[in-house]
């Protein structure tokens, strides 16, 4: 692993968990900051208010919310699929299914305007996600272990990197 980090490689897997994580801790945090902090509650209810700008900011619009799950899925989608090319499981796959279907299930929540069943779902998407690029980066490994030490393998030598 030293060595894929000095030739400055990224893990793709390890930045999407990290993410995903961070996506699942700002939707179960952000709510909870606002029913304790009555100045960004009541600047949510108030155009007039100083702190109006930020606490729109940290609510986003539900249009924002969509685009950033929408690109989430897709790097995911993308990692998930190129890592698959190698070891063939379909773990991590079932994870980020579960993942979509959690997203999915947020946003009708969120539609039929059912704030609570939205943040939990939403954050158990997060969690999802960010699980199937653990369990990624795992059978990624095995696979790696497994085709170092077989000399018969017949995959071009980048693979294992």
């Amino acid at each position: 692993m030293s060595r894929l980090r000095s030739q400055g490689w990224v893990s793709w897997d390890g930045l999407g968990a990290t993410l995903s994580v961070g996506c699942a801790v700002h939707c179960a945090l952000l709510p909870l900051a606002f029913a304790l902090m009555p100045n960004l509650n009541l600047a949510l209810r108030s155009f007039q208010h100083e702190w109006h700008g930020l606490a729109q900011w940290l609510l986003w619009t539900h249009e924002v919310e969509v685009a950033f799950i929408s690109t989430v899925l897709a790097f995911a989608a993308i990692v998930l699929a190129s890592a698959w090319r190698r070891h063939r499981s379909l773990k991590p796959a079932a994870w980020f299914l579960v993942a979509v279907l959690f997203f999915a299930a947020g946003m009708l929540a969120e539609v039929l305007q059912s704030g609570w069943v939205h943040v939990l779902v939403q954050v158990l998407g997060g969690l999802a996600l960010a699980l199937a690029h653990v369990v990624n980066l795992r059978v990624l490994s095995q696979w790696r272990q497994q085709h170092a030490q077989d000399a018969s393998c017949a995959h071009p030598r980048w693979m294992h990197a």
